[in-house]
């Protein structure tokens, strides 16, 4: 994966690592509870969003690793574009990704503060085919 992506749970910034894997999402790094439901919501929102195929095989791990779980739903959104990264959806151009959000089973982006209803295939159509800027740039104002 050339697009490195990033995602916040609680207070800690985590890397989402995607490598080709057995059957279905596997997501390490997250207690075996939450890390199924959190693979299974992200598979129906990507099946459901039309982005891929219902056959999709990705290992999933979170660097670091959230033993303790808190709110991993936010990071639905991180780990569908790290997959999506991992399938050569991105523009080549795009360099790293910071995002949060849960997903719907439907691909809706659910993110606070969103001020409309945006689908997973939406912030892929636009976000991420625009080539990040610098981090020197994201603090800018």
């Amino acid at each position: 994966m050339a697009v490195r992506v990033w995602g916040v749970a609680g207070d800690r910034l985590v890397e989402v690592l995607v490598e080709p894997g057995s059957e279905g999402i596997r997501v390490v790094g997250l207690p075996l509870d939450r890390g199924r439901t959190t693979a299974d919501r992200v598979r129906a929102a990507l099946v459901n969003s039309g982005l891929v195929r219902c056959s999709l095989s990705a290992a999933v791990r979170l660097d670091p690793a959230l033993p303790g779980g808190g709110a991993t739903s936010d990071l639905d959104l991180p780990i569908a574009l790290g997959v999506l990264a991992h399938l050569g959806a991105l523009d080549t151009k795009v360099r790293w990704l910071m995002a949060t959000g849960r997903l719907g089973l439907d691909g809706i982006v659910h993110a606070e503060k969103l001020g409309e209803r945006i689908s997973l295939a939406d912030v892929l159509a636009f976000a991420c085919h625009t080539p990040a800027v610098g981090f020197e740039h994201v603090f800018e104002t």
